[in-house]
């Protein structure tokens, strides 16, 4: 029995480590994700409250009156890399939605992004992670960090797409 009992403790001890690793980048990339959304619905309600993207973080930290930001006054921090080193993305680097509800994009090249403490200022749209490599978790087909990218632009279209399928069902 003390035989059996120690070669499943050699085993639990081998897998376990691992999976639990898993489970903690599954979370971490699941928290980008979440942060980067948060972001994308900040920065569109400072749009549609001043009909002007922000131009600097501080716009979206230091509003009360609504509060833009519902976080640390300092920012997130990325879960992928323990800072907050989010790069932005300005608003002349996308044009258009690049998500569409049910539709997997092509493979695009990344969208070039201004890490936050050199960013000098003018429209931006949106965050990504600074971490460069593969993702636990694929986002809007695209697995790997540099092509993370949710902006308000994309927020605005899912958030469309969800009132006119409401306006259908309730038609």
């Amino acid at each position: 029995m003390i035989v059996l009992l120690t070669i499943v403790m050699i085993f639990v001890s081998y897998t376990v480590p691992r999976q639990w690793s898993a489970i903690l980048q599954r979370d971490r990339d699941k928290q980008t994700l979440f942060i980067m959304r948060q972001y994308a619905i900040a920065i569109s309600a400072f749009q549609d409250k001043h009909k002007t993207w922000p131009v600097s973080m501080n716009q979206l930290a230091d509003a009360r009156q609504p509060r833009f930001l519902r976080g640390p006054k300092d920012g997130y921090i990325d879960p992928l890399t323990g800072e907050v080193d989010w790069l932005i993305i300005p608003q002349s680097a996308v044009s258009t939605p690049r998500s569409v509800p049910g539709v997997q994009p092509a493979v695009v090249p990344p969208i070039p992004g201004v890490p936050m403490k050199d960013y000098a200022g003018g429209p931006f749209v949106g965050v990504r992670p600074s971490k460069v490599g593969k993702s636990f978790l694929a986002f809007n087909g695209s697995d790997s960090y540099e092509q993370w990218i949710y902006t308000a632009l994309d927020y605005r279209t899912e958030r469309d797409a969800r009132v006119a399928a409401a306006a259908r069902k309730w038609e």
